[in-house]
């Protein structure tokens, strides 16, 4: 997988350039009339890693939620829950800014993300803010990597919890049990690393999508946090949903949502 994760950070290094040549340069006013940027850098993303990698039958790019018209010779946007789980080959999915509004708002809080799937199953994942320039990577079965180090979460606080949760019902039946604040951050992808690095105890997501959760759920097994679907079943591609915290906490939830 080293190779394929090499090609992918190449070509996140290259669409950083074009990010922060946007960012570092123009207005917040400015930055709001990019409404395209994610399609430019999705063609970017996808030109840079097919003509670094000799793709073949064992790799497909997609599913994605770009306008992909402008480069369909060289992406496959199939659904992941009927096609991705029964292939063979590995599959590419990528999410070239995660997330949009805090670009255009000037805040440095968003990634580009990318995951390499085989027979439904992550193998590796890379989330980089070019902004901040800091890279968090996994591959299956050997750790989650940031800034050179591991990561694992150790976090055992019991008391006050930090919390992200999108679900409003949810949230209330929890009341009793979620003694801590709230945070939102916009970018999904980097909620899940703070899950696995302990600076978030529990992150709750009632509807999300492949391109949004694929990076995080890696890096969040890899660093020892358990990651299910809602109702705490090995379900997320099928449920879109998704439920992270370390296994003590995940358990309190799913027996009192029950």
């Amino acid at each position: 997988m080293q190779p394929r994760l090499n090609i992918a950070l190449k070509a996140c290094r290259s669409a950083a350039d074009i990010i922060n040549g946007i960012y570092k340069t123009k207005s917040q006013d400015d930055l709001r009339t990019y409404d395209h940027i994610d399609e430019h850098l999705y063609i970017h993303l996808v030109n840079m890693i097919a003509e670094s990698y000799p793709f073949d039958k064992n790799d497909i790019l997609g599913p994605t939620n770009i306008n992909i018209t402008k480069i369909k010779e060289k992406v496959n946007n199939i659904n992941f829950t009927s096609d991705i789980n029964n292939r063979d080959e590995y599959v590419w999915v990528i999410n070239p800014l995660d997330c949009y509004q805090n670009f255009i708002n000037k805040i440095p809080l968003f990634n580009i993300t990318i995951s390499i799937f085989l027979n439904g199953t992550v193998q590796a994942s890379l989330i980089y803010n070019p902004v901040l320039d800091q890279l968090v990577t996994a591959i299956k079965g050997e750790g989650a990597i940031f800034e050179n180090k591991k990561i694992r979460n150790i976090n055992s606080s019991s008391d006050k919890i930090l919390y992200v949760i999108d679900d409003r019902k949810a949230k209330l039946d929890l009341d009793n049990i979620l003694h801590g604040d709230e945070r939102k951050f916009g970018s999904r992808s980097a909620e899940l690393v703070y899950i696995a690095e302990g600076k978030l105890d529990l992150v709750m997501y009632s509807e999300i999508d492949i391109w949004d959760f694929a990076a995080g759920l890696l890096i969040c097994q890899e660093s020892g946090v358990l990651v299910t679907g809602s109702k705490g079943k090995n379900d997320i591609h099928e449920s879109r949903s998704l439920l992270a915290a370390k296994e003590s906490l995940h358990k309190k939830i799913i027996t009192q949502l029950s």
